[in-house]
């Protein structure tokens, strides 16, 4: 079950997916519970689209961290990191890491979406797999306040739509 402000998250980025293939931004502060977020829009995606969903996320932790929440909230999902071990595509809803999914962005065909967590660290490999996906949503945690115009700097036509409660200004 989400807490108010991730639901109202979750359901101001349905109401913008659902009218539009833009990507969008939402903005979250550490420890809002971002992994909830993304494994229910993840699995809203897949149910809507029928296709599948790519989850990005830095780091082997994080990755690790999205699919547990994932796998909890009742979905399958599988995991392409080689610093999990694990590379499979098993299922609809994949969680990787930027650098390996690179690798293989071959295998990687009818996505979707690209969801990101820790937008805040875009990089290149990230931005290059998103440039080769029609949607993306990015989560970012506010560590280092960004505005939403220094991210789009690294994705064009980003736009924020929703933040939580939890994020000061």
């Amino acid at each position: 079950m989400l807490r108010p402000y991730q639901q109202n998250a979750v359901d101001a980025a349905k109401a913008f997916l659902s009218k539009c293939y833009d990507p969008c931004i939402i903005d979250a502060a550490t420890g809002a519970g971002k992994s909830h977020i993304i494994a229910e829009l993840a699995q809203w995606i897949h149910e809507t689209s029928k296709k599948r969903v790519l989850c990005l996320a830095p780091s082997k932790e994080l990755v690790e961290q999205n699919h547990g929440k994932y796998i909890a909230a009742g979905g399958m999902a599988s995991l392409y990191s080689a610093s999990t071990g694990q590379k499979s595509l098993e299922h609809y809803v994949v969680f990787g890491t930027p650098g390996t999914v690179k690798n293989s962005l071959e295998r990687f065909k009818n996505f979707a979406a690209v969801i990101v967590d820790e937008a805040h660290g875009i990089t290149p490999t990230i931005k290059f797999i998103i440039d080769e996906r029609t949607r993306s949503c990015a989560f970012w945690a506010c560590l280092l306040r960004r505005t939403v115009s220094e991210v789009a700097i690294y994705i064009s036509s980003m736009r924020t739509i929703g933040q939580s409660q939890s994020t000061k200004q």
